[in-house]
């Protein structure tokens, strides 16, 4: 879960205080890995990779990452069937992970039609995209609370933690283990997922998934030390950087010793959504070891999921077991832009209850998303990572859907809103303005998401249809 709204969740969980004793927590026993873990497989030689990273931002992120791919699966790939037919992998953080596991664990499986002959979706789409927009617009947040009471948790976080699970699972997900997940990615039925939390104790990416942890395992030294020798240069490898680039790398369970395919889907994204400190990180150990491990919200690592994808896609390019990859990025994180708004018109200093503390990390957010961007950028322009045409990440971001001068495409439930939504100025401030909650109580912003999506994917249609059918 990441920024906005957090203040109004803060006093509902004190007034849970109040009302109620203290449980303690004690940390998850999980089961150990033996030699084979059964629902960890190596991925697919593909000529064509292509992958959706779903960004975190709570039920604004999920409802629009659920969108998103409803208007993917409406575009005609150039060989004749849906977008979303040529999708093998899913990367998610937080509130994308509660769309992206429900995408993986329910969807209708390969020998269902996407599309009718009349480029329509079939019944059984049209009825689970329905549900699925729907049950992701459940109000999560009132139940965590409620939860919180009724169980005697108090304001623990961990505990906290351990009731999104258990919510998330009751209305989301049902019993489905990680292993039941890899049956059906094995049969082709859902892409394979990669779920992204961060470990605490060392600060970098969990990816829980039924990828090896080899699948991550990019050389990028080896490409850079190629793209010097194409220019007739050499030169050394400082020790120092082969260090910081591994902190980059993902660890994965089985990294840990985690038998992953027992995992319960609902923890593994319960964890990628636990947004400190009111709710999580959890805490686990390996059957009898003495060590313990704490993961909580992924986006406090990187809030795109884009990341755990691209070290992927690079390493099957590398090795040349695909020749090009996709990156569709769905990205709903709450833009940097509005607290600055805010902070611009706010007189009072800050308070204990009236401090926004999410500020803190999304300052050192934007600033590391920035570098990101150049790094990764700079070194396509230099010939170290491959080119556009062989790799590239299409970003689609709520707040970029362009709106009729007249509105006359804005949503019904959006027409006797006060204040009035007057100009496509006021449309896109009030969906970035849409707080990072686990509820949406506005039928307005559910709908302007929704619509939001659909608009975001038509406007890079062609960008995308046109590289799937680059390669033909």
């Amino acid at each position: 879960m990441r920024r906005g709204g957090w203040r109004s969740i803060t006093a509902g969980v004190t007034c849970s205080l109040l009302l109620t004793g203290c449980a303690s927590s004690v940390a998850i026993r999980v089961v150990r890995a033996g030699p084979e873990i059964r629902c960890v497989f190596p991925p697919a030689d593909a000529d064509l990779l292509v992958g959706v990273a779903l960004s975190g931002g709570g039920s604004r992120a999920a409802l629009f990452a659920a969108a998103g791919l409803e208007a993917l699966a409406r575009v005609r790939a150039p060989q004749g069937d849906s977008v979303v037919e040529h999708i093998g992998y899913l990367s998610s953080v937080s509130g994308g992970s509660v769309a992206a596991a429900y995408y993986a664990s329910k969807k209708p499986g390969r020998e269902t039609r996407v599309l009718g002959a009349d480029g329509a979706f079939t019944d059984e789409y049209r009825a689970f995209f329905d549900r699925y927009k729907e049950a992701l617009t459940q109000n999560f947040e009132g139940a965590l609370i409620r939860r919180q009471i009724a169980t005697f948790r108090w304001i623990n976080p961990a505990l906290a933690a351990r009731s999104l699970a258990e919510i998330f699972g009751d209305r989301l997900y049902g019993t489905t283990t990680a292993g039941d997940l890899a049956e059906r990615q094995k049969r082709g039925d859902s892409p394979r997922l990669i779920i992204n939390t961060t470990l605490y104790n060392n600060g970098r990416r969990l990816a829980l998934g039924t990828l090896p942890s080899t699948a991550f395992r990019y050389d990028f030294f080896q490409d850079l030390q190629d793209s010097l020798a194409r220019r007739g240069q050499t030169s050394p490898i400082p020790p120092i950087l082969r260090q910081r680039w591994e902190v980059l790398m993902p660890v994965t369970a089985a990294d840990l010793h985690v038998d992953f395919c027992q995992t319960p889907l609902a923890g593994g994204v319960a964890g990628s959504a636990s947004f400190p400190p009111l709710v999580g990180p959890i805490t686990f150990q390996v059957g009898d070891e003495q060590t313990y491990w704490h993961a909580g919200d992924g986006g406090l690592y990187e809030n795109q999921g884009i990341e755990s994808l691209l070290f992927v896609f690079l390493k099957q390019l590398q090795e040349r077991k695909a020749r090009r990859a996709l990156i569709i990025a769905f990205d709903s994180s709450y833009p940097f832009s509005v607290g600055y708004r805010q902070l611009t018109r706010r007189a009072q200093p800050f308070s204990l209850l009236s401090y926004d503390f999410s500020r803190i990390p999304s300052i050192m957010e934007e600033r590391a998303t920035a570098y990101q961007s150049l790094f990764f950028r700079s070194l396509q322009m230099e010939g170290v990572f491959p080119d556009r045409e062989t790799l590239r990440v299409v970003f689609l971001r709520h707040t970029d859907a362009k709106w009729n001068a007249d509105l006359s495409d804005l949503p019904a439930a959006c027409r006797s809103e006060t204040p009035a939504l007057a100009t496509p100025e006021d449309v896109v401030e009030r969906i970035a303005e849409i707080p990072t909650r686990f509820k949406l109580a506005s039928e307005c912003d559910r709908q302007l998401l929704i619509t939001a999506a659909s608009k975001v994917v038509e406007q890079n249609r062609d960008e995308i249809t046109e590289f799937l059918g680059a390669g033909r």
